[in-house]
């Protein structure tokens, strides 16, 4: 199995990554896998002693805990807790830079997350306890969102005497010339149908894909890099089927 880094996108985590060696089954392992058993930390437990603002108490501990908490996998194991507070005063609005950790290493993945507003007078002050788990005891604990895809290639089914005329009826930087050949131009981002290639194409190409060849697409909510999500899943994949053995070999 071979495994490059196609792309990565600071802004929104989404990591592109070509994967050569390998089926769907196997992807599709490491997506469950990472959607359900990667542990993270995420809010649980919220003692609020004063909340001013309009928002409920629970509606507020609700929307604290969705908010990711990035993880340091190798101080932290499932069922490890770490205490948080957050005390304001306004007028002012809330932000999750504002939660502070008993832990230096721990922080709310973004600081920018607007959590309430505060007018004059009004104030907040709770303390929270963020405990590790996975994914399949609720969304809050998920990393992010895997997805996969085959990688697409054009098949030459006939004439293609201009070329341009193709490109311009094509989606817009969708295909390109290639010397005297039409080629996907991204074929990592390429998401259109093989009817859509035929449409422009006058049946002149058709869409196929490679047969062991993948886009694995991580994008993350900041709890953990693409690279740790996957290191991570591939591990609790690992740890299951050891089980699985050892029960096998008891039969």
């Amino acid at each position: 199995m071979e495994i490059k880094k196609a792309s990565e996108n600071s802004i929104n985590g989404n990591s592109k990554f070509v994967v050569k060696g390998t089926t769907p089954t196997f992807l599709n392992g490491i997506r469950r896998s990472a959607m359900a058993h990667v542990p993270v930390l995420a809010i649980e437990n919220v003692s609020i002693y004063e909340n001013d603002s309009v928002m409920f108490d629970e509606m507020l501990a609700q929307r604290l805990g969705m908010l990711p908490v990035k993880t340091d996998t190798k101080s932290y194991k499932a069922g490890d807790k770490v205490k948080m507070v957050l005390e304001k005063e306004g007028p002012c609005t809330v932000y999750s830079k504002d939660i502070k950790c008993s832990d230096p290493k721990i922080e709310i993945a973004s600081a920018k997350i607007p959590i309430t507003k505060l007018k004059k007078g009004q104030k907040l002050k709770l303390e929270m306890e963020a405990i590790v788990a996975t994914g399949k005891e609720h969304t809050k604990w998920q990393t992010g969102v895997i997805a996969y895809n085959e990688i697409p290639k054009l098949v030459q089914k006939g004439e293609t005497s201009k070329p341009e005329d193709i490109l311009k009826k094509a989606p817009k930087g969708a295909l390109e010339l290639k010397g005297k050949k039409i080629a996907i131009a991204d074929p990592y981002s390429f998401h259109y149908s093989k009817e859509k290639i035929e449409e422009i194409s006058n049946g002149a190409l058709s869409l196929d894909y490679e047969n062991d060849e993948f886009v694995l697409t991580v994008e993350t909510n900041g709890s953990l890099s693409a690279i740790e999500i996957l290191e991570q899943s591939a591990e609790a994949l690992k740890q299951k089927t050891e089980e699985f053995r050892k029960e096998l070999s008891k039969l």
